[in-house]
C-alpha cells in the first residue's frame, strides 16, 4: 500500500520549475550586438542569454555582486549576482541571465549566473 501511494504523490507532483529560461543564444562581446539585433531582443519579454568574455569588473557591496565584462566599443555587460565563486578580473567566464536594456552601449543581466566556459 505504501509502495502505491507513493506512485499516487510522484504522479502528482509537479515537474520542479527552472531557475530561469534555457539561453536564446550565446555571444561574445564582439559579436553581441549582432546577436541581439538577430534575435529581435529589445527586453520586452523575458529572455535569456549567455555572454562569453572576460571580466572587467568584480565587486561586492556586501548583498550583491556585480560582474562586469566588455569594453567599448561593445556593449558593456553587468551581470547582478549573490557570490563571486572566486572570479577575479581577467578571468574568462560565461554570464547567463535575464536580458534587461540599459541604454544603447548597457546591457543588465539580472538575474545572472556565472561559471567557467567548456
Amino acid at each position: 500500500m505504501a509502495f502505491v501511494l507513493s506512485l499516487v504523490l510522484l504522479s502528482e507532483t509537479p515537474a520542479p520549475a527552472e531557475a530561469q529560461p534555457a539561453p536564446t543564444f550565446r555571444a561574445t562581446c564582439e559579436n553581441l550586438r549582432t546577436a541581439i539585433r538577430a534575435h529581435r531582443v529589445d527586453g520586452s519579454e523575458l529572455v535569456t542569454i549567455e555572454v562569453v568574455g572576460t571580466l572587467t569588473i568584480v565587486h561586492s557591496d556586501g548583498t550583491l555582486v556585480y560582474l562586469g565584462m566588455c569594453k567599448a566599443p561593445d556593449s558593456e555587460v553587468l551581470c547582478v549576482t549573490y557570490e563571486t565563486g572566486g572570479r577575479k578580473v581577467g578571468d574568462r567566464v560565461v554570464l547567463t541571465g535575464a536580458f534587461n536594456p540599459r541604454g544603447p552601449d548597457h546591457i543588465q543581466l539580472d538575474p545572472c549566473l556565472h561559471h567557467v566556459p567548456e
